[in-house]
């Protein structure tokens, strides 16, 4: 018989069951103790709350015992809890051990059968077997249970009236089932049920959810679900999926993951509309091929523009990772773009303003790592697109852009395929590199076909050697034309620009020998750099062929050195070590005569007149104070001699080891006012800006960070930030951020409309819990010097165990006409985006996400941290 607590129990279930067949399975309820232990059960604590699901092994967190209810995520209102395995040989295979049967009564009848009468307990190894009658028929192999059927494996539960087993191949049939599996939360019944023996659950007008059992958002209802517990994996016919009560898909055949494996089978669509496009719909299929090759294969409908295909690829090795993407939409019509149509109107040619029209669109990336880590490795990473709009004006419905950005916001794509051999003391690599310009009044830049680098480190003890060539081939056609509008208000601005480029192969070399020491009070790093740069340029626009091989050297020492000073500290209770930080870099360079990478050509246009192949300054920071070189790229050798000093101070908290607050600052003297820039010589700037940086991490959750670049001089900022990051472990996400850029005013030829000048933006976005399901989502990000708004965001999202919905209303800057509108003339898109995902099924609305991860910092560490 049952201890008086199990009665207990199951009167409390039984009392909330108001279906016929429930009553059957509520009888069932309680063979094990579950999460609520004996030693509780004879204490003198308060009847548990009712629990109509008990029967289910469904236990909300009130009633799950502290270990248990901390697994449970926030969003989530309980969990499946398997009752635990007490007796002999439940640890073991059912065929590695003996069959084992108890009842309240048995009797062995002549032909041969055995019936097993009242609370028969049936194990063999891990499987169990409950029943209030059994007969078993020798003979046949057979066995029929009624009453109040259970039968339980790890992970697994099925309940039901009736049933007949199988015992010499273990499979079972069952009539008005209830079935459990555990681990993923997946539940349901049918009218009836099979288990295999190959351990398959196959249901006959059954039901299928994820959900928790007292809210159940959406199911599968239909004709036959099959679920593979031991391949995590399941197959449906005939079914339809029903979203609140409401039949929303019919699918006559689908497969779906039981847990987080992958499964070949249609996804669920991928729904929007915009104005420009009208409705685009993709219907993706994924192919699960192999275990190590997949592909998801979409067609694609764009009402305004046509239907194409998009392909995704994917390829595990032992040696190489690859990823393949491709998206194809043939004889574009155009889109139903008002601006552009006005601007035909007005007499602007239609080749410019809708280039693409009547043209094969496609896209192409491939990605691919090779190596183990070892002696050599291969790197690939390829995108390119048919036409410079094609991010603008279609974007890939379904097959991502690999990059972390906006791919409407992207100015060029890239080309490269690399392969490097490591030693311990050497390390070579050759590559060959392209870019894709995006934006149409720039000219390509050039390609380096191919880059060949060998560089070698030796160390004893402190001391190091470094030895680094590389040889780099400049490639570009001779001569590029580009055209545009320059003015939309003008039909006669269309502009054509002509360049000459001058092709090279560029040598360089850097040896050096330096002393890196360092101690708990400071280090001292001096080193000595002896550096080589020369060209072998195309005689094609040179002004004086003779000179067609410039070159440079310089012989360098510099000496990098910091002192750490510490002490302690007690503020408002709140203990602290301060330290103080002086750092000192000193860089003296014979002189590099580099007047001949000047003017080379004798061309009217400037593409190669300066030697600048791959070649930028880079942006002042605090951290470039003690750079050896100014230069971004090897087409310049810095040789201003300079003392750079910088301080800085930090309050750390000693148990956690974090910056309380810290405080940079430093600037560059240079001994001679005259040093070379990417162009030209600049004269009479004895020193660089004034470099100041903050940082702040008063808590783990937030940091604080501010960078301001003065030119003492002008008494004037040039560049300046301040950001504020918050993400705590209650998901609450605050982005604050203000930047500015000092640039000149520019207008248009009116002086009416500003077309240039200084950047003023500030951002704020959030991502704000309600309670442990609902948050508030929203980013404003304005222009203070075109007083315009460039994209806001306003949503809400409402996260279950069951599912995940989103609603979003985003406003932003229109930029398909970026090149041929003035700033102040980009008109806005507006739009609402619904994202709705089913968990442990499909998600509907992708993009929504997308929107999110782009738009608010942080937001894909939200993601993973709410996993």
């Amino acid at each position: 018989m049952l201890e008086a607590s199990r009665w207990r129990r199951l009167a409390l279930a039984i009392g909330q069951l108001s279906r016929p067949r429930s009553l059957a399975f509520g009888l069932l309820a309680a063979h094990s103790l579950w999460p609520l232990t004996a030693t509780a059960e004879t204490e003198s604590a308060p009847e548990p709350v009712e629990n109509p699901y008990l029967y289910l092994d469904w236990f909300p967190k009130s009633q799950l015992d502290p270990t248990l209810r901390n697994q449970v995520s926030p969003i989530c209102g309980g969990m499946f809890v398997e009752p635990l395995r007490a007796y002999p040989d439940s640890d073991k295979l059912p065929e590695e051990s003996p069959l084992r049967a108890t009842a309240d009564s048995s009797d062995w009848l002549e032909n041969g059968t055995a019936q097993l009468r009242g609370n028969v307990h049936i194990t063999q190894g891990y499987r169990q077997l409950f029943a209030d009658q059994v007969d078993v028929n020798r003979e046949e192999n057979t066995a029929y249970l009624s009453g109040a059927i259970e039968m339980r494996e790890p992970g697994m539960l099925v309940r039901g009236k009736a049933a007949e087993v199988h015992t010499d191949s273990k499979a079972a049939s069952i009539e008005d089932a209830t079935y459990v599996v555990h681990e993923d939360a997946a539940h349901g019944s049918a009218r009836f049920a099979s288990r295999e023996a190959s351990g398959e659950l196959i249901l006959t007008e059954g039901n299928y959810t994820r959900c928790e059992p007292d809210d159940v958002f959406w199911r599968m209802i239909g004709g036959e679900i099959a679920i593979d517990n031991v391949e995590r994996q399941g197959t449906a016919r005939n079914v339809r999926l029903e979203i609140a009560d409401v039949p929303v898909f019919y699918f006559p055949y689908l497969r779906f993951p039981v847990g987080d494996e992958r499964l070949s089978g249609f996804l669920f669509p991928s729904i929007s509309n915009s104005d420009e496009n009208g409705w685009d719909i993709a219907v993706p299929y994924y192919w699960n091929i192999a275990p190590q090759l997949d592909a998801t294969i979409a067609p694609r409908y764009v009402q305004y523009r046509g239907t194409g295909l998009e392909l995704e690829g994917r390829h595990l090795s032992p040696a190489f990772s690859t990823e393949l993407r491709l998206a194809g939409l043939p004889d574009d019509e155009g889109g139903n773009d008002e601006d552009a149509r006005r601007l035909i109107n007005e007499g602007f040619p239609e080749d410019l303003v809708l280039p693409a029209k009547g043209e094969d669109r496609w896209y192409a990336n491939l990605n691919q790592l090779g190596g183990t880590g070892g002696l050599w490795r291969t790197k690939i990473d390829y995108t390119k697109v048919s036409d410079p709009d094609y991010f603008r004006d279609l974007d890939n419905a379904e097959i991502k852009v690999p990059q972390n950005v906006s791919a409407r916001a992207m100015t060029s794509l890239g080309q490269s395929a690399q392969a490097s051999l490591t030693t311990e003391h050497w390390f070579a690599s050759l590559r060959a590199q392209e870019y894709q310009q995006l934006v149409k009044d720039r000219f390509d830049t050039y390609s380096q076909l191919p880059r060949l680098n060998v560089n070698g480190n030796y160390k004893w003890d402190d001391w190091q050697l470094l030895l680094e060539h590389e040889i780099t081939t400049f490639d570009h056609e001779d001569t590029q034309t580009i055209q545009y509008i320059a003015d939309v208000d003008d039909p006669d601005s269309v502009t054509t620009s002509t360049r000459d480029f001058v092709n090279a192969t560029r040598a360089y070399a850097n040896y050096s020998f330096g002393w890196d020491k360092q101690w708990l009070w400071g280090f001292f790093n001096p080193q000595i750099n002896g550096i080589y740069l020369g060209y072998e340029l195309a005689e094609t626009f040179l002004a004086d062929p003779d000179m067609n091989t410039p070159e440079a050297s310089a012989a360098q020492i510099s000496i990098d050195s910091g002192l750490f000073f510490e002490r302690y500290g007690n503020l408002f209770q709140q203990e602290y070590v301060q330290t103080l930080e002086p750092r000192l870099f000193l860089m003296a360079s014979t002189d590099a005569d580099q007047s001949d990478f000047l003017n080379v050509s004798n061309s009217s246009s400037d593409g190669g007149n300066d030697l600048l192949y791959d070649t930028s300054l880079f942006t002042f920071s605090y951290d470039q104070l003690f750079r050896d070189s100014r230069f971004n790229g090897h087409d310049r050798i810095d040789d201003a001699d300079r003392a750079s000093f910088g301080l800085t101070t930090r309050f750390i908290d000693p148990r956690s080891g974090r910056d309380l607050f810290a405080a940079s600052a430093g600037q560059i003297f240079y001994s001679e006012a005259s040093r070379i820039e990417l162009r030209d010589f600049i004269e009479d700037v004895p020193r660089s800006e004034f470099a100041a940086r903050l940082e702040s991490r008063p808590s783990d959750a937030l940091r604080i960070s501010s960078e301001v670049i003065y030119h003492d001089t002008d008494h004037t900022i040039n560049r300046g930030n301040v950001t504020l990051r918050y993400l705590d472990d209650n998901f609450r996400l605050i982005n604050a951020s203000y930047r500015y850029l000092r640039k000149e005013e520019v207008y248009d030829s009116t002086d009416t409309y500003l077309i240039q000048g200084p950047v003023k933006q500030i951002d704020l976005s959030a991502a704000w819990p309600v309670n442990d399901r609902l948050s508030l989502l929203a980013r404003a990000n304005y222009d203070l010097t075109f007083e315009r708004e460039l994209e806001y965001l306003a949503g809400i999202e409402y996260d279950t165990c069951c599912y995940r919905t989103r609603l979003l209303w985003r406003r932003e800057l229109d930029n398909d006409l970026a090149d041929v509108v003035p700033p102040e003339e980009l008109e806005f898109d507006e739009g609402v985006y619904i994202e709705l995902q089913l968990k442990g099924l499909a998600g509907i609305g992708g993009s929504v996400t997308r929107i999110l991860t782009q738009g608010i910092a942080n937001f894909e560490q939200r993601e993973v941290l709410k996993q």
